[in-house]
C-alpha cells in the first residue's frame, strides 16, 4: 500500500492532517529545520497503515509542522510495541501532568529493534510550584528512524530537571519544546549524546515568557567513527520577559576522525534587561593524560574509556536513580568498546 493513499482510508480529521503533511511532502535536508534529519528516503517506501480507532478528541493537535502532521495524523493514545518491522509504523502520544506543590520522578524510555518508522509526541504539564525530574533514555537499535517530541508547560515557581542520553543505533531525532510560562520558573536540561550508529538529531526550544525564569542547558556530545551528533539550542526570550538568566554550555569529544559533531547555541531576544550567555567546544582525549594512564599498567582501551566516561559523567551524575545510573554507565563503556576505530 502506498503511503499516499492512505488519507482517503482515515477518519475525516486524520485524512486532513496526514494530507497537509503530504502536501508539505516528508522533511529533507534542504529544509533547515530538517537539516540533521532526512526523512525523504522514506517517502520511497510502501507503508502499512496502523490500526487506528475513529475517535481522536484526545490526541494532541497543534498541527503546523511536519512532525505534528505525521504524528497526530496516525497517533494513539496507548503505548505501542517497542518493536517496528520494516515497513511498518507506530505512532503514539503521552501526557502527564505535576500537580501545584508536588515532586515527581519519572524515566522515559525510547527502546527496542525499529527497522520502520516510529514516533511519540509527549506532553508535560509542570504546574505551580512543583519540580519535575524525567529521564529520557533513548537506546534504539536497528535501521529505521524514531521521532519524539517532548513538549513541557512550567508555571510560575515550578522547575523541571531533564536529563536525556542517547546511546542507540537507529536514526533519532528528539526534539525538546521547553515553556517557561510562569515568573520564577526554571529548566535544567542535561544532554548526552552517544550514537553506536547513525545520527542523533536534538533541535532544543527553550520559550522565556515570563520574568526571572531561569534556563540551563548542559551538553556532553560524543562522536565515534561513521555517527552524527547534531544539537540545536535555541533561547528565544520574549518581550516583558525581564531578569532572565540562560546558559548553554556545549562541549564534544571526538573519539574519530570519522565522526561528526554539529553544536549550535543560539539566542533570539527581545528584552535589554537580561543575562544570557552561551559557549560550545570542541577536542579530543587528552595524549598526556592517556601517557599516564598507560604507564601506570592500563592499556590503552581502558584508559581511553575511563577518560571518557569522565568527560561524560557531568551529565551521568544528574541521575538520582542510583541504579539506572550505573547501567548507562555500563552500556556506555560497552559502546565504546563495540566502536569501529
Amino acid at each position: 500500500m502506498s503511503f499516499a493513499t492512505l488519507p482517503s482510508q482515515l477518519p475525516p480529521q486524520r485524512s486532513a492532517r496526514l494530507q497537509q503533511f503530504l502536501d508539505l511532502g516528508w522533511p529533507h535536508r534542504k529544509l533547515e529545520a530538517w537539516r540533521y534529519t532526512d526523512l525523504a528516503p522514506l517517502a520511497k517506501r510502501d507503508w502499512a497503515l496502523p490500526d487506528l480507532p475513529a475517535d481522536d478528541s484526545s490526541l494532541a493537535v497543534d498541527a503546523r509542522d511536519h512532525f505534528a502532521l505525521l504524528n497526530s495524523a496516525l497517533a494513539t493514545t496507548a503505548a505501542a510495541g517497542d518493536a517496528v518491522a520494516e515497513h511498518a509504523q507506530v505512532h503514539t502520544q503521552g501526557r502527564d501532568i505535576v500537580a501545584a506543590g508536588q515532586t515527581n520522578t519519572q524515566v522515559l524510555r525510547r527502546a527496542g529493534q525499529i527497522d520502520g518508522l516510529r514516533s511519540h509526541w509527549h506532553t508535560l504539564d509542570v504546574a505551580r510550584d512543583a519540580t519535575a525530574h524525567r529521564v529520557w533514555v533513548s537506546d534504539p537499535q536497528g535501521n529505521g528512524h524514531d521521532l519524539s517530541r517532548l513538549t513541557v508547560t512550567v508555571a510560575e515557581g515550578a522547575t523541571l530537571n531533564l536529563v536525556v542520553v542517547h546511546l542507540g543505533r537507529a536514526t533519532t531525532r528528539l526534539e525538546l519544546d521547553i515553556h517557561l510560562q510562569g515568573p520564577h520558573s526554571a529548566a535544567h536540561l542535561h544532554v548526552l549524546s552517544l550514537p553506536a550508529a547513525g545520527a542523533f538529531d536534538l533541535p532544543v526550544k527553550v520559550h522565556h515568557e515570563a520574568p526571572q525564569a531561569i534556563s540551563r542547558l548542559t551538553l556532553r556530545a560524543i562522536g565515534l567513527a561513521n555517527t552524527r551528533s547534531s544539537v540545536n539550542g535555541h533561547i528565544k526570550v520574549y518581550e516583558g520577559a525581564t531578569k532572565t538568566d540562560s546558559e548553554q554550555h556545549m562541549a564534544s569529544l571526538l573519539l574519530s576522525p570519522k565522526a561528526e559533531i554539529n553544536a549550535k547555541p543560539d539566542l533570539e531576544i527581545y528584552n535589554d534587561d537580561v543575562k544570557c550567555a552561551h559557549g560550545s567546544s570542541f577536542g579530543q582525549l587528552n595524549d598526556d593524560a592517556l601517557f599516564y594512564l598507560r604507564a601506570r599498567g592500563l592499556n590503552e582501551t581502558v584508559a581511553r574509556g575511563m577518560l571518557t566516561q569522565a568527560f561524560a559523567e557531568q551529565v551521568l551524575a544528574q541521575i538520582g536513580d542510583e541504579a539506572l545510573r550505573e547501567q548507562l554507565t555500563t552500556t556506555l563503556l560497552q559502546r565504546l568498546n563495540e566502536a569501529s576505530p
